[in-house]
């Protein structure tokens, strides 16, 4: 990114994950002048790949790592059009082992198909609507029955808590229910990884952006707009080391965690309707623990990438472990070494993010239990912490037992006579909630009600 003097006239973009890094791309391609104000010492926001090991060989994924319906999906078509190598999702569901902590065994290969199988069609009965249950709680106790089995019970609750990222007891029984809400729903259309992970996103997002049209470690405390048509500035926008910046419009992408903690002040305050959304909404959490080793103990196969659950004893929803060995490598074509994540949800998930060193210690003693004769300590560790970051609050949303249709797209209204707009993945007005497609094609759609207003005044602009 090369230095220059910003304009004084610059559409502000609070935010720089990939809802605000498209929002800029956008309007910069369409000769609008940009300023993207960051929190973090990063770009990227909740997408972040880190080279666990340092050599290269272990880029793992701490945030968002899929791209979901990838047929359809932009992303998916952004990256491989740029060179990126992408990869068929590492879980493989009917391919999944299932170690149960009570009796200290792995489930045998018909049960462990059995368990996938029912997990499918159970997701599959979810798709239609009921009006019977108060919580997705009450829908998936009823749906198993009076004396489930524990992988079943583990496999429904974790996955669902997972997918959507809020505890069943507070998610609402028509989550996933199809045609239910005003953002689109999985087509099953396959899923895929980066080879190198979301962080070629982030580079190929960021780089028209100038060094001078990005501001890094700044933490926006207060948004003002002027309430007098013509006074100049139109829009100011304050950090908390108490620099001002001045625009014409404000483009707000942070996540809803952030909207809901009320971390930001707005002059004058958001309407009713828009704060009513916020609250109503849920902000979940997942978090990782990625580990990368030696040698890939975990498979009974050493060419063949293995995934798996750890049912625990008392049955708790946790999460699953996933070998992402196949995209550690740096880009594509490289290889990766032998690498795990165990990704969980919503409490187990808080705690990860609150106690990372106790959070690793218990995953390698899972593992030493899962696979006595052939565990290895790691070569390297490393915790999310999307709960506990004051620049996420949590993971993404979902729809909460609150949350009612038009919630989402609300959330995505412009507010202030058009002069703050706002984007995210969880302003999910026809894309998928809490995905990065979302994220990016709400940037892109606060960026062209942006272009729309002035081309009241700028007819002439030229277009990207």
């Amino acid at each position: 990114m090369i230095a220059t003097k910003p304009a004084s006239n610059s559409v502000l973009i609070v935010g720089g994950g990939i809802a605000g890094l498209s929002a800029a791309k956008r309007l910069k391609a369409n000769g609008i002048p940009v300023l993207v104000l960051e929190g973090r010492d990063r770009l990227g926001g909740r997408v972040h790949t880190i080279d666990v090991a340092g050599d290269q060989t272990s880029w793992i994924d701490m945030g968002a790592a899929f791209i979901d319906d990838h047929q359809t999906n932009s992303v998916f078509h952004l990256l491989n059009e740029s060179g990126a190598e992408v990869r068929p999702t590492p879980v493989r569901l009917f391919g999944q082992r299932l170690f149960d902590q009570r009796s200290s065994r792995w489930l045998g290969r018909r049960a462990s198909v059995s368990a996938i199988g029912k997990l499918g069609w159970r997701f599959h009965k979810l798709r239609a609507k009921s009006s019977d249950f108060a919580s997705l709680h009450e829908r998936i106790t009823a749906m198993l029955g009076a004396r489930p089995k524990r992988e079943d019970v583990y496999l429904l609750r974790s996955m669902l808590e997972l997918l959507h990222g809020g505890p069943a007891e507070n998610t609402h029984p028509n989550v996933s229910a199809k045609n239910y809400w005003e953002y689109l729903n999985y087509q099953e259309k396959g899923t895929v990884m980066i080879k190198g992970g979301y962080r070629l996103l982030i580079d190929l997002m960021s780089e028209p952006l100038l060094d001078s049209e990005v501001v890094l470690g700044q933490e926006v405390e207060r948004i003002s707009i002027a309430q007098v048509a013509s006074a100049s500035p139109p829009a100011v926008v304050e950090t908390s080391a108490g620099t001002r910046f001045e625009g014409s419009h404000v483009i707000v992408t942070v996540p809803l965690g952030v909207l809901k903690a009320e971390s930001i002040t707005f002059d004058p305050p958001l309407p009713a309707a828009k704060r009513d959304a916020i609250q109503r909404i849920g902000f979940g959490h997942v978090e990782k623990v990625a580990l990368t080793f030696t040698n890939p103990f975990w498979r009974s196969d050493p060419q063949k990438p293995t995934d798996f659950f750890h049912v625990p004893d008392p049955v708790a929803p946790h999460g699953m472990f996933i070998d992402v060995s196949p995209v550690a490598g740096s880009g594509p074509g490289d290889l990766g070494a032998p690498c795990l994540t165990y990704i969980c949800g919503t409490a187990t998930a808080q705690w990860v993010a609150d106690n990372p060193d106790a959070a690793v210690a218990q995953v390698l003693a899972d593992l030493e239990s899962m696979f006595p004769q052939t565990f290895e300590p790691p070569i390297a560790t490393v915790c999310s912490a999307w709960s506990s970051s004051p620049f996420s609050r949590g993971c993404y949303p979902y729809a909460s037992v609150d949350t009612r249709p038009g919630d989402f797209a609300v959330l995505g209204q412009p507010t202030h006579s058009g002069s703050i707009l706002f984007a995210g993945d969880a302003c999910g007005d026809g894309t998928f909630l809490g995905n990065v497609e979302g994220a990016l094609v709400s940037g892109e759609r606060a960026a062209d009600a942006v272009l729309d207003s002035f081309a009241l005044t700028w007819p002439e602009r030229p277009h990207g």
